[in-house]
């Protein structure tokens, strides 16, 4: 795990920085709110704290956002502990099964116009309903990232 966290993780988040730059980049209104939303935070020349990091909700948005559009690692796989049936198919324990969380964040039923860039879709009253492993950016579990 100290390996994990000292040496891994570097190209994920420089991956998933770049996505994010690129969907600002793309989405000038988002920028907006963002300057916006930071001027509101910090005045004209203040520093950044730890302390206003909480309250930079929009900002939170856009990041979770373009990790659900680009999630740092797009699949991962988890060993059955178990014998597992989904629908009618029997899986047996010690089976590998991958979960795709690039396909998984673009399904439609899940979220409302999977491919666009919306940020408010993680406004909490958004957020009420969904399955609370639709969004595993970091995956999910007792192995999920330590980074994140």
């Amino acid at each position: 795990e100290v390996d994990t966290f000292m040496f891994e993780g570097h190209d994920t988040t420089a991956g998933g920085l770049t996505y994010c730059f690129m969907l600002l980049a793309n989405h000038k209104e988002a920028q907006d709110k963002i300057l916006e939303e930071l001027k509101e935070i910090l005045g004209d020349k203040r520093p950044i704290t730890m302390e206003d990091l909480p309250k930079m909700k929009y900002l939170e948005r856009c990041i979770k956002e373009s990790l659900r559009l680009f999630p740092p690692v797009h699949f991962i796989s988890r060993s059955l502990n178990e014998t597992v049936t989904l629908s009618n198919y029997k899986i047996p324990a010690g089976t590998f099964c991958h979960i795709q969380i690039y396909d998984l964040h673009r399904r439609a039923d899940l979220f409302k116009n999977p491919t666009s860039f919306d940020p408010d879709r993680f406004l909490p009253e958004n957020s009420v309903g969904r399955h609370p492993y639709a969004y595993i950016p970091f995956t999910a579990g007792p192995r999920n990232c330590i980074g994140q």
